[in-house]
């Protein structure tokens, strides 16, 4: 029995702690809640077929999604750099969870998102907007969502 309980705990710290990585396979990142990476992506013709992260951050305050906005400087900068910032935020007192994205490719850059809810282990499906280069793009649920996971980038003219 002691083996049994000594074993399910380690088990329960393992699956803790995975949650709180940032996980990179190829083309496809997962990002756990409050984490914002930067990262540095290869191509082949106009899709993303891997990346490499740069930095990782980790967020443990609520941001005020107006204040995010107000606050970013548009640039023309074309480094090939794409951040995202997922975080539990504020808008107008109501908590809610965004995805926050800086790409500066130089194109538009189209991606798929799926979002885990806290308490399950399914991914679902959500809609995400194309993402213009050198302009923050923020995509919003009220959702208790634990993570999401990003796939099938692609840039288009």
């Amino acid at each position: 029995m002691k083996k049994f309980l000594s074993l399910f705990i380690l088990l329960f710290i393992i699956t803790i702690n995975a949650q709180e990585r940032v996980l990179i396979k190829k083309s496809e990142i997962t990002i756990p809640i409050g984490k914002k990476i930067i990262l540095k992506p290869e191509f082949k013709k106009n899709k993303i077929i891997n990346f490499e992260l740069v930095s990782e951050e980790n967020i443990t305050e609520k941001k005020d999604m107006f204040d995010m906005l107000k606050n970013f400087k548009r640039d023309e900068t074309k480094d090939n750099s794409i951040e995202f910032t997922f975080s539990e935020s504020e808008m107008m007192g109501n908590s809610i969870f965004t995805l926050l994205n800086i790409q500066k490719t130089g194109k538009t850059m189209n991606f798929k998102a799926k979002i885990k809810l806290k308490g399950t282990t399914i991914y679902q499906s959500t809609s995400i907007m194309p993402s213009s280069s050198n302009a923050a793009s923020v995509e919003q649920w009220r959702d208790n969502i634990d993570s999401i996971f990003l796939y099938d980038f692609e840039l288009i003219n």
